[in-house]
């Protein structure tokens, strides 16, 4: 039967599933990396070692740290004691406070960086990439692992056309097909406000309602947005690509059965294609029987007998 294609008004858009949320972590020293406790692929809980720097460089800094502060605190100690007898000025004795001040503020640096030479994972969530090797030489805030998020869920990012994303709204819904996965669904939820400079597409992120076991970042999948706007796709009829003849341009030929059961041909303008179904932009009126099998062996005005299949 011709009839409005239920699909035509999809959306349908290829894209990359990733993390919501990506980041990359790196220690705020320089040093040398002693080992990885994680590796990619591993799922990890927060606040746990995911790779820790040779404390020896670290710990010396440290120690240097503390050392000056120690020294500067002698030094303001016996200022005071020569002000006290009169052998030493107010300026000098500011001065080695001064001192002081900068030391221990070297010193809570140099702590800090002591106890950021173990790498922690930030959230929940999975190491993505390692970037760097066991004793390699790293500088700080080189990139040493890439981490996903994993509270933030998995949204897969889909670049559609200019006149698509006028049609598209926030919470519109979707559905998502993975190579070997069964169908997921998923809503919109954001949109880009700016295009890409290079494609000019505009990217659409869909945010799955689950996580199927085998879903993984990287992924590729095959989106099919229901956008809030129709456009005038939706009111074309549609009919099985089977029942197409011979064609020139976006003009074809096909069999209807009228209400006698004779078959009768019809010119058709074709608009365009989906998966396989033809719409059709006019030639047809809704709820017209058209020619699937045998067609190009009929005859106008040939009897037809329609056959159904016996159900088993």
């Amino acid at each position: 039967l011709a009839a409005p294609a239920a699909r035509a008004n999809e959306i349908r858009a290829t894209g990359t599933l990733v993390f919501k949320r990506e980041m990359t972590l790196s220690f705020k020293a320089a040093g040398i990396v002693k080992n990885f406790s994680a590796d990619s692929g591993d799922t990890v809980k927060a606040g746990a070692v995911l790779a820790q720097l040779n404390p020896t460089e670290v710990g010396a800094r440290d120690r240097d740290a503390q050392a000056q502060l120690d020294n500067a605190l002698s030094a303001l100690r016996r200022a005071k004691e020569l002000q006290a007898k009169g052998f030493a000025s107010q300026a000098r004795v500011d001065d080695a406070m001064m001192a002081v001040t900068r030391a221990r503020a070297g010193r809570d640096a140099s702590a800090f960086d002591a106890a950021k030479a173990d790498l922690r994972a930030p959230t929940d969530g999975v190491v993505l990439a390692r970037l760097a090797e066991p004793n390699e030489v790293v500088s700080p805030g080189k990139p040493i692992l890439t981490f996903g998020d994993a509270s933030g869920g998995l949204v897969l990012i889909v670049p559609v056309a200019d006149n698509q994303i006028t049609r598209i709204r926030e919470g519109d819904t979707a559905t998502i097909a993975f190579a070997g996965l069964s169908p997921v669904k998923a809503e919109v939820s954001r949109l880009a406000a700016k295009a890409d400079q290079r494609t000019g597409a505009f990217d659409v992120e869909l945010k799955l309602d689950e996580t199927p076991g085998g879903v993984r970042s990287g992924l590729i999948g095959e989106a099919r947005i229901e956008p809030t706007i129709k456009d005038g796709a939706s009111r074309l009829l549609s009919i099985p690509a089977l029942a197409l003849l011979e064609g020139r341009g976006d003009t074809a030929g096909v069999f209807i059965v009228d209400a006698a059961g004779k078959a009768q041909r019809r010119s058709v303008r074709v608009a365009g294609f989906l998966d396989d179904l033809v719409l059709l932009a006019e030639g047809l009126k809704q709820g017209d029987r058209v020619v699937t099998s045998g067609a190009p062996y009929l005859r106008n005005g040939q009897t037809v007998t329609i056959v159904t299949e016996p159900q088993s």
